[in-house]
């Protein structure tokens, strides 16, 4: 993903079969930052990601809990969001278990960002779910 010209980071999502399927886990879903950033900073893009996606009420929700769960991350690192066959999550920071996400609500919020038709990044999905420019 690229903002402007900057690139940020390359992303990977991983299914059992190899084709999404909306609401059917697990998942895993990997972000490999190509840039420092800190973790305020990711927050800040999930939280105007949500309000692109018109899921505001999810800032206010899920803000604290990843702040806490995220550190900063310098380039190379990878963040990465896997889901039990449940839908709960848990995020791993390069191979070390940040911590879990119970509602199975929040898988769906936060891979919507990159996957959902309302995406503001549709070539990414298109990449990501495998989709022809058709």
């Amino acid at each position: 993903m690229s903002y402007l010209f900057w690139d940020i980071y390359d992303a990977k999502l991983y299914t059992h079969t190899g084709k999404y399927q909306h609401m059917t886990h697990p998942i895993k879903f990997s972000l490999r930052y190509l840039k420092d950033i800190k973790k305020e900073d990711i927050v800040n893009a999930t939280n105007e990601q949500w309000q692109h996606l018109g899921k505001s009420e999810l800032i206010s929700r899920y803000s604290q809990t990843l702040l806490k769960l995220w550190p900063d991350i310098q380039k190379g690192d990878t963040l990465t969001l896997i889901t039990s066959d449940t839908g709960e999550s848990t995020f791993y920071f390069n191979t070390l278990a940040l911590g879990e996400i119970n509602d199975p609500e929040f898988a769906e919020q936060f891979l919507a960002i990159w996957l959902s038709k309302h995406t503001s990044q549709p070539l990414l999905r298109k990449q990501l779910l495998g989709l022809s420019d058709d």
